[in-house]
C-alpha cells in the first residue's frame, strides 16, 4: 500500500503480484519437498531454500543498484544516479535505492577498448611464477631458490592484506635490499574493503615507498612479492574490476620506475611481480602477513570509499539479513525449540534422499504420520500406534524401546541429542543413517500395520 499526502491509503497494485509469485514459489517448494499438505509456509521456505517474493525482489533490485557502480560514464542510468547523489532527494524508488548504498568507487568498464591488447592469462601466470599444478611445498622451495638469484642491489617488497571477522581490512609490507630490511608498514583500511582490495593497496603502497626511498637509485629492478594469485596476475594488466583506480595507479608507477633518479651505472630496470605461496613458512611473507594483521586491527582512518567487491558483499549480506530477520519473526515454535535459528539458501538437509528428508521435516513440524496430527484432522482410517504400543509422535523414534534394542542411539542427554539430530544438517545425516539401520519407519513404526504372514 502507498499513501497520498492526506494520509489516505491507496493500492500500488503490488500485492496481487506478490500473491501470484508466492503461489508459484510455494508450489515449487511443495514439489521439491516431501511434505504434508498442511505444512506451514515458513517451513516450506526454510526447508527448500527459497525466499519469500518480497525478499527475493528486494535482493534483485539491490544487485541491480550495485551494478550502477559499474556503468560507463555516458550511460543514462549512471548520469541519473550521479544527479541523485548530488542533490540527495529521495523522490523515487530508484533514488531511494541509489542513496541507500554506501559511498563506493565507480568502475569504468569502457576504460579499455575490447581490442586493447591483453596478456593471456597463461602467460601472466608463467611470468609471476604461479602454482601451475605444483604443490605448496614445491612452490615454496622454488620461490626460495628464485629469491636467492635476485641481485642484492634490487629492492624486494613483500606485501599482504588481511580482513578481520568484524569486517575491518588492513594491509602491510616490508622492504628488503642487500639482505637487509629497511621498510615496514601496517596500513588500516577500515570497513568497505575485501582482502583482494587490501592486497592491491598494500602492493601499491609498498611500491610507492620503495621508489621514494633514497636507495632506489642503486636498484635495477623492484620486485613485488605477494601471495594473492589474482592480484599478482592483475597488477600490471588493464583492470575493469574492483579497485580499478589502485591497479591503474600501480601501472602508472610501473611506467615511472625506469624514469626514476638513478646512478649512471644502474640500468633502468622495471617493476616485476612474483607470486609467493602463502603460509608456507617463508619468513619475509610471514612478516608481511603479520604487518597486515596489525594494520587491520589498528584504528581505522577517515571513511574510505567502499570497493566494488565490498559493495557486492554488502548486497549479499543485506539479502541474507532480511531472510534471517523474516525467519526469526515467523519460525514455528517447534523450530525454535530445536534451536533452528537460521534460514540458509542451500539447506544441507536437501542432500538427504526424499524419504529421509520427509521424516526429518515431519519430526520437526509435527505434520506427519503422528497420532495427534491424525486426530486433529479427523483421519479416521489412520493407524495411531507404534508396534511398541505407544502413540506415534514426532520424537517417538528416540524413545521407542524396540528401536533401542536394534541399534544404539547417539549418546548424551535427550534434549541435546534431539536438538542435534533434528536441528542440524549434520545431525539429520546421522539420524537418516540410524533410521536406515533400525528400519524404524518401515518395520517398527510403519504408517499401516504390517500384514501377518
Amino acid at each position: 500500500m502507498a499513501q497520498k499526502p492526506g494520509g489516505q491509503d491507496i493500492s500500488n497494485r503490488v500485492g496481487e503480484h506478490l500473491e501470484k509469485l508466492t503461489k508459484v514459489i510455494l508450489t515449487g517448494a511443495r514439489a521439491v519437498l516431501p511434505v504434508f499438505r498442511t505444512t506451514p509456509k515458513p517451513v516450506l521456505y526454510r526447508e527448500s531454500g527459497f525466499s519469500p517474493p518480497e525478499i527475493e525482489l528486494d535482493r534483485i533490485a539491490l544487485l541491480a543498484t550495485v551494478r550502477l557502480r559499474r556503468l560507463d560514464p555516458y550511460h543514462p542510468l549512471r548520469r541519473r544516479a550521479e544527479q541523485i547523489a548530488s542533490n540527495g532527494r529521495q523522490i523515487s524508488r530508484f533514488a531511494r535505492r541509489t542513496l541507500a548504498l554506501p559511498n563506493s568507487e565507480q568502475i569504468n568498464p569502457l576504460q579499455y577498448a575490447p581490442w586493447y591488447p591483453r596478456e593471456p592469462r597463461g602467460n601472466a601466470q608463467a611470468r609471476i611464477g604461479a602454482p601451475m599444478g605444483r604443490t605448496k611445498e614445491q612452490a615454496a622451495a622454488n620461490f626460495m631458490a628464485f629469491q636467492r638469484t635476485i641481485p642484492s642491489s634490487d629492492i624486494v617488497i613483500f606485501s599482504d592484506g588481511s580482513r578481520l571477522a568484524d569486517g575491518r581490512a588492513g594491509g602491510g609490507y616490508i622492504g628488503l635490499q642487500a639482505h637487509h630490511q629497511f621498510l615496514r608498514s601496517s596500513l588500516s583500511y577500515g570497513h568497505g574493503k575485501e582482502v583482494f582490495d587490501a592486497e592491491a593497496e598494500a602492493a601499491l603502497a609498498g611500491a610507492q615507498a620503495a621508489i621514494a626511498y633514497p636507495t632506489a637509485q642503486f636498484a635495477t629492478n623492484l620486485w613485488i612479492c605477494l601471495d594473492n594469485l589474482e592480484v599478482a596476475i592483475r597488477l600490471l594488466s588493464p583492470s575493469t574490476g574492483s579497485s580499478q583506480e589502485i591497479f591503474e595507479s600501480f601501472r602508472t608507477l610501473a611506467a615511472a620506475w625506469p624514469l626514476r633518479k638513478r646512478l649512471p651505472h644502474t640500468k633502468s630496470g622495471s617493476i616485476q611481480i612474483r607470486w609467493v605461496p602463502g603460509h608456507a613458512k617463508i619468513p619475509e611473507n610471514e612478516a608481511a602477513d603479520l604487518a597486515a594483521k596489525e594494520g587491520a586491527a589498528s584504528i581505522p582512518p577517515d571513511p574510505h570509499k567502499s570497493s566494488y567487491a565490498s559493495l557486492k558483499r554488502y548486497a549479499k549480506t543485506q539479502s541474507l539479513s532480511a531472510a534471517q530477520s523474516q525467519w526469526e519473526k515467523v519460525a514455528p515454535q517447534s523450530y525454535q525449540d530445536l534451536e533452528i535459528t537460521t534460514s540458509p539458501k542451500r539447506p544441507g538437509e536437501l542432500q538427504l534422499n526424499r524419504l529421509d528428508l520427509g521424516h526429518v521435516i515431519a519430526a520437526r513440524t509435527g505434520h506427519g504420520d503422528f497420532a495427534d496430527y491424525h486426530e486433529r484432522f479427523n483421519h479416521d482410517d489412520a493407524y495411531l500406534l507404534c508396534r511398541c504400543g505407544a502413540r506415534k509422535a514426532p520424537l517417538h523414534f528416540f524413545f521407542c524401546h524396540i528401536a533401542k534394542r536394534r541399534a544404539p542411539r547417539p549418546p548424551g542427554p535427550p534434549s541435546e541429542v534431539i536438538s542435534f539430530l533434528l536441528g542440524t544438517a549434520k545431525g539429520a545425516q546421522k539420524l537418516a543413517s540410524w533410521l536406515a539401520e533400525t528400519h524404524f519407519y518401515e518395520d517398527i513404526c510403519p504408517r499401516q500395520p504390517l500384514l501377518s504372514t
